[in-house]
């Protein structure tokens, strides 16, 4: 199996036999186990206390305390690790190990090429800041709450209650809508009516639905305006503003909320024999 090893890869047999006598003894272990208590204690009650504390002090915001613990416990946890590859004196072989089969350097470019391009782009993302944990946002088609932030990866819950991670790479990468810096949205909807309505009576009840719906905003613009003439319809369009997180605190969406508008102009339209066309065709036959 060596000599197959060997032809094959190329590894010395002395390094595979050096690596093979290493076998744990209990000195060892207790060494490793005091090792990975040292460090999970230093990580969590020195390093994290430290940046809470500092970080309070300051006032840095949460966005940037979080992945600020994830970055000393990962350089704490690799310190602990080479500390016991240390403990148990492989740490020479396994290296030699590797250099003689001809592998590290593509084991480990391969291993970290992804982890640095989402490292960078997370510290991108951390300087200029184009969003924070708890805002709206629309990133790559995904649109929701942003829950969790960290060097490598940014976590948003849906609209639809789902639980979405994505690479910072390709949230660096894409375009950031954040619904929280400007929450106010201009809204259309529109309605056809019959070429025969009372344009003007159409038109006022649009804009009644409009004063009386509780999510348009009263200090912005809102109107009814004829769009186009259509094939069997004259196109009416209703334009206002809304406040999106008043919508989202409400537990509904830009959707529901469209649909209940059309829903409600459908029935006022009906009470008033204001008929809403459908597309059809007129066929003359000539003798």
């Amino acid at each position: 199996m060596f000599f197959i090893l060997k032809k094959i890869y190329g590894i010395n047999m002395d390094v595979i036999s050096q690596l093979m006598q290493y076998v744990p003894n209990g000195i060892s272990i207790l060494y490793a186990l005091i090792t990975i208590a040292v460090a999970v204690a230093i990580n969590r009650f020195i390093f994290h206390g430290l940046i809470n504390r500092t970080a309070k002090k300051a006032g840095v915001d949460k966005h940037y305390v979080k992945p600020l613990r994830h970055a000393s416990s990962a350089i704490i946890y690799l310190a602990a690790f080479f500390t016991i590859l240390y403990i148990f004196g492989i740490h020479a072989s396994l290296a030699g190990l590797l250099t003689g089969a001809g592998i590290a350097g593509i084991v480990i470019g391969l291993a970290l090429q992804d982890v640095l391009s989402g490292v960078i782009s997370g510290v991108i993302l951390f300087i200029t800041r184009p969003f924070k944990i708890g805002d709206w946002v629309e990133i790559d088609g995904t649109e929701g709450i942003v829950k969790d932030l960290t060097l490598q990866r940014t976590r948003i819950l849906t609209l639809d209650g789902e639980d979405v991670t994505l690479p910072n790479g390709k949230v660096n990468g894409s375009a950031i809508m954040n619904k929280t810096y400007h929450p106010e949205s201009r809204i259309d909807v529109g309605i056809g009516v019959d070429y025969d309505t009372d344009m003007e009576k159409a038109i006022g009840i649009c804009d009644e639905i409009l004063e009386e719906n509780g999510y348009v905003l009263d200090e912005k613009p809102r109107k009814t305006l004829i769009q186009e003439f259509g094939g069997s319809s004259i196109n009416l369009m209703l334009r206002f503003w809304i406040d999106r997180k008043k919508v989202r605190d409400r537990k509904t969406n830009l959707g529901q909320l469209k649909s209940e508008i059309r829903n409600e102009i459908v029935d006022r339209f009906r009470e008033e024999d204001i008929e809403i066309p459908f597309p059809h065709m007129e066929i003359i036959k000539k003798d």
